[in-house]
């Protein structure tokens, strides 16, 4: 069974990212939207510990909820606590990730990861044992009203292979779209052919064995950045969109500005030849490992 067009294999190898619209069916859509709802329900404030998730280069997440998350079903969020860790917002709007093992967790979102036709563009991309190592559900939430203006819900320029690395890199990032995007609320934008220009700089790795947390660490002694904000291109598609993201292009998205949250769900696959370095941040189990589940049967 082949998926992609030769076509769309040439673009997705000469841009970074390819955009297929009507991956997911309409009902399947509708049902993961559905159990979104149901999981963020979910959500008990009393017991969280008010984690933020960012992908910029400053303070990243830390501390053991965030390890965990790569066995569990954890909840995110980049500024719905104030200063006092009060909440901001509703709690079915503070929400701006959930992750990260909604896979193997989750029967509904296991079946949409390891469906036939994910199996086959896994193939389409030359993966010889392509394994599922972590996913979100993103929840872009709308800024709403002016005096809002400032919430934090603008993912800064980045790439993904500074979070997953392996040698060789290999990390695909399959991007699907549960409501329509679109340049006003803040969907994908990246900047072709970066992933061959761009050196990786940087990558977010465990600090002491992950006593000390998590942070960046550069890994190019003078890191030139060639990244043109003008060369930009949008990524507008409809719901149910498969984007799929190679690990070194650079993406980012801008803030939501519609008044209706925006939801992705997102999972990444890595070549389980390469090696899998164990300062990554994300281990299975979390205390250190690499049992991630095989995508072909």
């Amino acid at each position: 069974m082949s998926s992609l067009t030769q076509k769309q294999i040439d673009r997705f190898n000469t841009e970074g990212v390819l955009c297929i619209p009507g991956f997911l069916t309409t009902q399947t859509v509708q049902q993961l939207w559905t159990e979104a709802v149901r999981i963020l329900d979910e959500l008990d404030l009393e017991k969280h510990p008010k984690t933020r998730f960012e992908t910029g280069d400053g303070d990243h997440v830390s501390g053991l909820y965030f390890l965990e998350s790569s066995e569990n079903v954890s909840y995110f969020d980049t500024d719905a606590f104030d200063a006092n860790g009060v909440l901001r917002f509703p709690a079915e709007k503070a929400v701006n990730k959930i992750g990260h093992a909604l896979h193997t967790q989750n029967e509904i979102f296991r079946q949409v990861t390891f469906s036939e036709r994910v199996n086959a563009i896994a193939r389409d991309l030359s993966y010889t044992d392509p394994r599922v190592l972590q996913n979100m559900l993103i929840f872009k939430n709308s800024i709403e009203v002016p005096q809002d203006g400032a919430r934090d819900n603008e993912v800064p320029s980045h790439a993904d292979g500074t979070f997953l690395f392996t040698e060789p890199q290999s990390a695909v990032g399959f991007w699907l779209a549960l409501d329509d995007c679109t340049r006003g609320n803040g969907c994908l934008t990246y900047n072709p052919g970066t992933h061959k220009t761009v050196p990786i700089s940087k990558r977010f790795v465990r600090l002491n064995g992950g006593k000390g947390g998590c942070g960046f660490k550069n890994v190019l002694k003078d890191p030139v950045s060639v990244d043109d904000p003008a060369r930009y291109r949008l990524v507008e598609c409809p719901a149910g969109s498969l984007v799929l993201i190679h690990h070194a292009v650079l993406h980012k998205s801008e803030k939501n500005r519609l008044g209706k949250a925006t939801w992705v769900y997102t999972f990444h696959t890595i070549e389980g030849t390469a090696r899998y370095d164990k300062k990554n941040w994300l281990q299975v189990p979390c205390t250190g490992g690499t049992n991630f589940l095989r995508l072909f049967e």
